[in-house]
């Protein structure tokens, strides 16, 4: 608190009674992480592009975002662990996408006169995927971002098949 009070040009005592204590920052972090982070994933779903477009560029969205802010990310994720009123923060962040992704998705199945029921499980496993790969991908990097990014976009529209030798066939 007094590394941030310092970098911020405030007392602590300033900064105490804006945050309360560090819990109070880190949710105050947190809540503009997610904010943030909902804004730029959830921005390419109102768009007019083909279904796997949309797919696409939001699995990209949050890739991109993780990998521009991977500090903050990692440090939001290691607090996830602790709390968000009862509720850990991750959760919170996934319950919110995912619940965007389902309206979108179940708009456009309706659209194609399909059955809308798998909206919601569909879009709660499309997030969870998405956010448990880009979790093992932030740390090493060990592909780039556009092959990431094509082989879940691969395994989401496809289903499980073979994967393309070349992601850019993706």
């Amino acid at each position: 608190m007094e590394q941030l009070a310092q970098a911020g040009g405030i007392t602590k005592p300033i900064l105490y009674r804006h945050f309360g204590d560090r819990d109070g920052l880190v949710d105050a972090m947190a809540e503009r992480f997610v904010a943030d982070l909902l804004t730029t994933v959830t921005t390419p779903l109102a768009g007019d592009a083909t279904t796997l477009d949309l797919l696409r560029s939001t699995v990209d969205s949050y890739v991109g975002v993780i990998e521009r802010e991977t500090s903050l990310y990692r440090f939001m994720m290691q607090q996830s662990q602790i709390r968000l009123g009862g509720a850990p923060r991750v959760r919170s962040l996934i319950d919110r996408i995912a619940r965007q992704v389902a309206d979108v998705a179940s708009e456009r199945l309706r659209l194609d006169g399909r059955d809308a029921s798998p909206a919601v499980p569909w879009a709660y496993g499309i997030v969870g995927m998405v956010h448990q790969a880009g979790d093992w991908w932030v740390d090493d990097k060990p592909i780039s971002r556009s092959a990431l990014v094509a082989y879940l976009v691969t395994l989401i529209w496809d289903g499980v098949g073979p994967a393309p030798a070349d992601p850019s066939e993706a």
